[in-house]
């Protein structure tokens, strides 16, 4: 039988996640480019991307995990689309996001839904130095701009006495489908395939369980649609392809009141780990 050979984890999460690029510009990289992005979308954010209401039983699944009165910690927590509905049956929430905009937010939900157990702190996952342990850390699509994955998620088990749920989105353009059916490669983000490695690598047997949802994508002109397509694939590719693309956009789409909609097929990825 051949040996297998040793698969270096961490830089192919390096790579996936852009780190090792000459140039590291955006979002990932620099705080204040973030921050700015995150209080410009907070007011609007649970309206327009919330997987606890699109995904059919994706939040039954994280409660039937996390169970009745409990100590939760959850990473990027965000405006509380999550945050609200555990801590509903939890004891306690602690709620840690980067971003002071998505906490404010997330305290006037709470104050609408009059909701006393979430207590919020401002502070990256790497540099969280809270004293506490939770019954269970609670991650959802919080762990993109981190380097030091493993030790991000070492940290996540650490904490974690009886377990953790990280759920990650798996990342492709809306128009996967049309890219696929012509053979056009297209860039998307594995990072969901390394998580789970790196976990098992350390030992840990955590599950992976997926979760399908459709997405409708609004669009209120064909530049929109075309702005769009060059964005996932460069002017070039979108010459080569650009009329067999909309032919087949044009199949699939609907339009109605006045604007074009796209139902994407998305998928998410649930990782779980019980003591």
């Amino acid at each position: 039988m051949p040996e297998l050979q040793t698969i270096q984890l961490n830089q192919l999460w390096e790579k996936e996640q852009g780190w090792n690029a000459k140039k590291k510009i955006g979002r990932k990289f620099e705080d204040r480019v973030e921050l700015a992005f995150w209080k410009k979308i907070a007011p609007s954010y649970s309206e327009q991307y919330n997987l606890c209401r699109d995904v059919p039983g994706l939040m039954d699944q994280v409660l039937s995990i996390i169970k009745t009165g409990n100590d939760i910690l959850e990473i990027g927590c965000g405006t509380g689309n999550f945050t609200i509905p555990m801590a509903k049956v939890s004891r306690h929430v602690m709620a840690l996001d980067f971003s002071p905009a998505m906490l404010a937010q997330l305290h006037v939900v709470a104050a609408k839904e009059h909701i006393e157990n979430i207590e919020t702190v401002c502070s990256k996952w790497e540099t969280y130095q809270g004293a506490g342990e939770a019954d269970f850390v609670v991650s959802v699509n919080s762990l993109y701009r981190i380097y030091e994955i493993e030790d991000a998620l070492k940290k996540i088990n650490r904490y974690g006495k009886k377990g953790f749920v990280i759920i990650r989105s798996l990342i492709h353009p809306y128009f996967h489908k049309i890219y696929r059916s012509l053979g056009i490669t297209f860039k998307h983000n594995n990072d969901y395939m390394l998580i789970p490695l790196f976990l098992w690598n350390m030992g840990i047997r955590a599950e992976v369980q997926y979760f399908y949802y459709t997405k409708h994508c609004y669009y209120s002109t064909q530049t929109e649609i075309e702005s769009e397509m060059i964005r996932n694939l460069g002017e070039l590719t979108y010459m080569n392809y650009k009329e067999k693309m909309w032919q087949q956009f044009e199949a699939e789409a609907l339009y109605e009141n006045g604007l074009y909609r796209y139902d994407c097929q998305r998928a998410v990825e649930m990782i779980t780990f019980s003591r």
